[in-house]
């Protein structure tokens, strides 16, 4: 039976307090993330227990209500049925006194990096088939691998002008000025200067030659500061001319505000992240997995883990691997499908094998947990403990063995390539299928020994 779109997003919006009052609405692959002008009239219980939402969560400032595969057309409906788009115009303020200042970061974070994710993933991905391609035969001197390997390196080398554009959507300014500023980064002249020395001028102002393709610090700052050029450039220009000179003035001010300001401390705080992971990597390359491993499910369930996106970007583009998130992912991913699996195998329950069943598939096959995680393991609460059991375990082989992902991506059964060590050897390779195949086996195990109340899926 299809679901109904219309009354779950009517019940959603109904339930967040209505339309007035939400700010802003967005999504990613599994949920619809809100920003709200009143949290406190929001019924968060209520939304819970509408049929067809998996779960909801009050986290970064915002209410975000877990959907799953079917986020889209229940984004679609809402934004079309109450004129939402992703924001609303209103000109009111969300009520921000209750966040603190990390909650605020989380907030940008995953509205400026989420809708770019899945395309850098596929690019990942595109990178990691290449490197199978290359051991079958493939000449790394022709022009197959070439254009390929521009593919897979596209999303990474485009990536300011990509977060340029989703920046501009978080900061409410011109798309298009914000594009400009994101192409000028990564201007084949302005990365040629960097042979000339660590420093040029720009009317005698200090431009730092930085190679700014594959960042996402600098363009995030450059766009923040440019939404406040922005208003002071609308408050000088009179409204005659504004449709030339707004953004001719904004430019004249951004482009040594981006060059001599905003792009280089960006570029530092991405070398600082980078020394400091190196460091760790250094004296104790196990740590970063054991301790994020170990967390990674309260980090997905708070969607905290999209503070390490940063960090986890400045490694590929420096030391060309992670050692880190994705790792700790083959723990929450393969999990979530040991527990549908048990719970599909296990239960009575017809409502509970079907649901079962869809997320063994979709966890395993794709690596999306949302559906597991929330429909099944937070419902039942007892499978969350063999969730974290299975995360702690792949996270201490990892960490024994150092297993590594080559190519930026979400562990799955059609991603494995990302594993694939680009010099050819297979041991990270071996190391990472025993990895899953631990989890999935704790996993299992647990949930089935643990057990699980299925009545509340009568």
């Amino acid at each position: 039976m299809s679901k109904n779109y219309d009354e779950l997003g009517k019940k959603i919006v109904e339930k967040l307090g209505g339309p007035e009052n939400i700010t802003k609405i967005y999504h990613c692959a599994t949920r619809l993330r809100t920003e709200l002008k009143n949290l406190d009239i929001v019924d968060l219980e209520e939304i819970k227990k509408i049929n067809g939402v998996l779960g909801a969560v009050s986290s970064v400032g915002g209410i975000q209500v877990i959907i799953g595969n079917d986020v889209t057309k229940v984004f679609n409906v809402i934004t079309k049925k109450y004129n939402l788009g992703t924001s609303n115009d209103s000109g009111e303020k969300i009520e921000s006194n209750k966040q603190n200042i990390f909650s605020k970061l989380l907030n940008v974070l995953s509205a400026i990096m989420g809708p770019a994710i899945p395309l850098i993933m596929c690019s990942g991905l595109i990178s990691a088939l290449l490197v199978i391609l290359t051991r079958f035969g493939l000449n790394p001197e022709s022009s197959t691998y070439t254009i390929i390997n521009m593919v897979g390196n596209a999303a990474l080398y485009f990536l300011p002008i990509l977060l340029a554009y989703t920046s501009a959507k978080k900061f409410g300014t011109d798309i298009m000025i914000s594009i400009f500023l994101g192409g000028i980064m990564i201007s084949p002249v302005l990365i040629g200067l960097t042979e000339v020395g660590s420093y040029v001028d720009l009317f005698g102002l200090p431009v730092r030659t930085v190679n700014y393709t594959s960042t996402l610090i600098p363009i995030i700052l450059t766009i923040f500061a440019f939404s406040y050029v922005e208003k002071l450039v609308d408050k000088i220009v009179p409204s005659s001319i504004k449709f030339v000179f707004r953004p001719l003035l904004s430019l004249i001010i951004m482009i040594p505000v981006m060059l001599c300001v905003t792009g280089p401390i960006g570029s530092y705080l991405g070398e600082l992240l980078c020394e400091l992971m190196t460091s760790i990597n250094n004296v104790a390359p196990w740590a970063s997995v054991l301790v994020i491993g170990s967390l990674v499910p309260l980090l997905v369930l708070t969607g905290m883990h999209l503070a390490l996106i940063p960090l986890v970007m400045t490694m590929f583009s420096t030391v060309g691997y992670d050692n880190m998130l994705f790792v700790a992912f083959i723990g929450m991913n393969f999990s979530q499908f040991g527990v549908a699996l048990a719970c599909m195998i296990k239960t009575k329950n017809s409502n509970l094998r079907t649901l079962a069943s869809s997320c063994a598939l979709t966890s395993f096959l794709a690596g999306v947990v949302e559906p597991t995680l929330y429909g099944i393991s937070v419902r039942m609460k007892k499978p969350l403990i063999a969730t974290w059991i299975a995360c702690v375990v792949n996270a201490v082989f990892c960490a024994i063995v150092s297993v590594r992902v080559y190519s930026f991506g979400a562990p799955s059964f059609f991603t494995m390539p990302i594993f694939l060590n680009p010099d050819g050897t297979m041991t990270n390779f071996y190391f990472a299928i025993i990895a899953i195949i631990l989890t999935i086996v704790v996993s299992f195990a647990a949930t089935w020994l643990i057990g699980f109340d299925d009545s509340c899926y009568e």
